[in-house]
């Protein structure tokens, strides 16, 4: 049997099919990556997710901490947040509208407090935050210079607390703003009606702090200054307010107790070290007292808090008269008359006494006194013979100097 030898056939050269179809997907596959990366990358690596955000009611919670640390700053940024997120809970409005009180932010309160009383239009409280807001946009416009604006404020908080009183009657804060709209506008026609008020509140709530303020305020403002001095030492006991030390520290003043009227707004800006008014009535006592350096002191230390005040400038420009500083006088005499705008008699002093400041410089600056002596004399009884004469004085060197 013959057997036919075959030789092996010749090793495969070059690549296999198989390998040639892999290498091709895999650059098919390239391409596509490349053209199409950010889906690509969205597909492959997942989206992170998001911390959870916090709610209302923890930006609450947050803000609540935060004021009782006194972080106050920091607080009304939580409240803020909080409504922000969630504008229906009538507490959290409560809460920053108080504390907005608190911080002197009268016109953001009162934005909010407009915003809580469409939300809660059947809650007392939320009503009640609405009358201390525009208690507090009044006294901003009347630290000012603008009493008609203030005027306008106050009547609008009695209105409002007379709501929160019509909704629930037993409501001692809403009683004593409604005494407080109607004492603030200091028409003595007004303060009957407005004593009443604040003693209701005192029988309602006899602890409560505001209700003994503004029946203190009504009590001095008649002239009923051993009265009144008692309503703010009781107020004082239930919680210590600098404004009610600072009413009590006038109302020293108004019975002629300098020293304990001092020693009363001494106490006040050292409960509340932010307290401008505080500083303004330590100015003015020291004014009495002569001591102007103090004076220059405190009335420095009101202006820095509160720039808009516009007695405050006025205390400071007496004091550099006294110190001889008569640039200083003028620019801060200025200032008060530019934030009153109109002379009246309770402000025509700071008139006469930018007139003065210029007339001592220099009879050269007449023409600059003659207008604010001439309105002096024209709204005040107190000021009209010391004005005269500055204009006597001016026409006098006006004749002498003529050719």
């Amino acid at each position: 049997m013959i057997i036919e030898r075959r030789d092996p056939p010749y090793p495969r050269r070059g690549p296999s099919c198989l390998l040639v179809i892999f290498i091709l997907v895999g650059i098919g596959l390239g391409i596509f990556v490349i053209q199409n990366a950010e889906e690509v990358r969205d597909v492959i690596v997942p989206t992170p997710t998001p911390e959870p955000t916090r709610s209302a009611t923890e930006y609450a919670l947050l803000a609540d901490i935060a004021e009782r640390e006194g972080a106050w700053e920091e607080a009304a940024g939580y409240y803020a947040q909080a409504v922000q997120l969630d504008a229906t809970k009538p507490e959290i409005y409560i809460r920053y509208i108080d504390l907005l009180i608190k911080l002197r932010n009268a016109e953001e309160a009162l934005t909010r407090a407009e915003e809580a009383a469409v939300l809660a239009p059947e809650n007392d409280r939320i009503w009640t935050a609405v009358a201390s807001a525009y208690i507090a946009n009044g006294e901003r416009l009347s630290n000012s210079g603008d009493p008609t604006a203030a005027d306008l404020q106050f009547a609008q908080a009695y209105r409002a607390a007379e709501t929160a009183i019509s909704i629930n009657p037993d409501n001692a804060t809403a009683y004593a703003y409604s005494a407080a709209g109607l004492v603030l506008q200091f028409e003595p026609e007004l303060y009957q009606d407005a004593q009443f008020r604040a003693e209701e509140a005192t029988t309602i709530e006899p602890d409560n702090p505001l209700a003994r303020l503004y029946l203190g305020i009504v009590l001095t403002n008649q002239g009923f200054y051993t009265a009144a001095r008692e309503q703010f030492q009781l107020g004082l006991q239930a919680e210590r307010l600098p404004e009610l030390y600072y009413e009590l520290g006038y109302n020293f003043f108004g019975d002629g107790n300098v020293s304990e009227a001092i020693l009363s707004f001494q106490e006040a800006v050292a409960i509340d070290p932010n307290f401008a008014a505080g500083y303004d009535g330590l100015a003015h006592m020291y004014l009495q007292l002569g001591q102007d350096n103090l004076a220059e002191e405190n009335g420095l230390q009101a202006i820095a808090l509160d720039p808009d005040v516009a007695r405050a400038h006025g205390r400071l420009g007496e004091a550099y008269v006294r110190l001889n500083k008569f640039e200083q006088a003028i620019e801060e005499f200025s200032r008060a008359v530019e934030l009153y705008g109109e002379p009246t008699e309770l402000n025509a002093r700071f008139f006469y006494l930018l007139a003065d400041a210029y007339l001592r410089q220099g009879t050269q600056n007449c023409p600059l006194a003659e207008p604010y002596f001439q309105q002096a004399a024209e709204v005040s009884v107190v000021y009209a013979d010391v004005a005269q004469q500055g204009l006597v004085e001016c026409r006098r060197a006006a004749l002498e100097t003529e050719p």
